[in-house]
């Protein structure tokens, strides 16, 4: 069935579906919480998620990845938080959380999820390696690893809550020659970006983490907080992970962040090449959190 371009009642099903959102966990808020202070006590996070069994064992199952490099090293949640440091096991908590409050329900779903997970933490990954090489602040570093992680949850969100629709979107993507973005604002009236910010403001999550999550598709002007270029970045390089097919018309990444990067085709190339790696080392990921 195809599916009218001016089709409101999609629109405001989304926004229904957006309005019901589940609120992320007890558990979470009072870790974000608890994070917030200066003088943060690494016993009381400890304790804290040592309430909840089953995020404490994600969140030590990811460490222990080869993602990370510390594969059985970590044995409790003490040692996480001394190896990782706070902000590395809160940004965890929280995307961990905010990305298992979408449930798969059929075989097509976990399916995407997977695909999620892959293209998350690989955006994740490649994001902090430019703020790294751009020599940016350890806490822009640290909360763009979330920022990536988190930057496509609206996607997600779509592909979850209404598959048979977003298929639609796909295949109208194809078969126009656009892209994916474009598709969603002609078929939904609004793009995942959009969608994504929306559900991080429902979770209260901090402004700068929603900013990220609604702008990094672009476009972009020459005031644009770097952060934004570099989140834009790694999801550019990994955003193949999504579609099967090789006719899929990709997002192109903005000349404005290229510019920002500054990288020669040499650089450009050692940074795919990166980021690969980190694909294959996350693609254990999906199996040890869907657990």
């Amino acid at each position: 069935m195809s599916m009218n371009l001016d089709n409101k009642f999609v629109r405001m099903s989304i926004e229904k579906s957006l309005r019901d959102l589940p609120a992320l966990p007890d558990i979470v808020a009072r870790v974000l919480k608890e994070t917030e202070n200066q003088d943060v006590s690494a016993q009381n996070v400890e304790k804290l998620l040592s309430s909840d069994q089953a995020l404490a064992s994600k969140v030590l199952r990811v460490v222990n990845s080869a993602y990370y490099g510390l594969s059985g090293q970590i044995t409790n949640l003490s040692q996480a938080i001394m190896i990782l440091g706070m902000p590395q096991v809160r940004n965890l908590v929280l995307s961990v959380s905010a990305i298992s409050a979408m449930k798969p329900k059929t075989p097509r779903q976990h399916e995407t999820l997977k695909l999620f997970w892959l293209h998350a933490f690989g955006t994740a990954a490649v994001t902090q390696i430019i703020a790294q090489q751009k020599r940016m602040k350890v806490n822009d570093v640290e909360a763009l690893f979330l920022g990536g992680l988190l930057h496509d949850i609206g996607r997600l969100f779509l592909f979850s809550m209404f598959t048979q629709t977003y298929d639609q979107v796909i295949k109208y993507a194809l078969d126009k020659e656009i892209t994916v973005p474009e598709a969603e604002v002609k078929l939904l009236g609004l793009n995942h970006s959009q969608i994504g910010a929306a559900m991080a403001e429902a979770w209260k999550l901090p402004r700068p983490l929603v900013d990220l999550i609604a702008r990094h598709e672009g476009p972009f002007d020459l005031g644009c907080d770097p952060t934004i270029f570099a989140v834009h970045a790694g999801d550019n390089l990994t955003q193949h992970l999504y579609f099967n097919s090789e006719n899929m018309v990709m997002v192109p990444m903005d000349p404005i962040a290229i510019d920002w990067l500054g990288y020669t085709d040499d650089e450009f190339e050692s940074l795919r090449a990166q980021t690969e790696r980190k694909i294959g080392e996350a693609s254990a990921l999906f199996g040890l959190l869907a657990a």
